[in-house]
């Protein structure tokens, strides 16, 4: 008994479909980071200076995916997948 309640606990106890929930999530999230990670490289080649990545401001809510000038222009760019 106390060696399947080892088992659950090293697994967290979670069931399969939460299981296959967090997997859909962590594929998610590492789409995110694959296509912001190419728009960084694309808009680098083309002239844009970045100055922040994932970038949180403390007094507001969200997140700036990329930061920076193209030419003398401050560019604040959101990245959709």
């Amino acid at each position: 008994m106390y060696a399947v309640m080892r088992w659950k606990a090293r697994r967290g106890l979670r069931d399969e479909q939460a299981a296959a929930a967090d997997d859909g999530k962590s594929a998610a999230r590492l789409t995110g980071i694959r296509d912001k990670t190419f728009a960084y490289w694309y808009l680098r080649q083309h002239g844009y200076v970045f100055v922040a990545r994932n970038h949180s401001p403390i007094s507001a809510k969200g997140e700036l995916d990329l930061v920076g000038y193209d030419g003398h222009t401050l560019a604040f760019v959101e990245v959709r997948t």
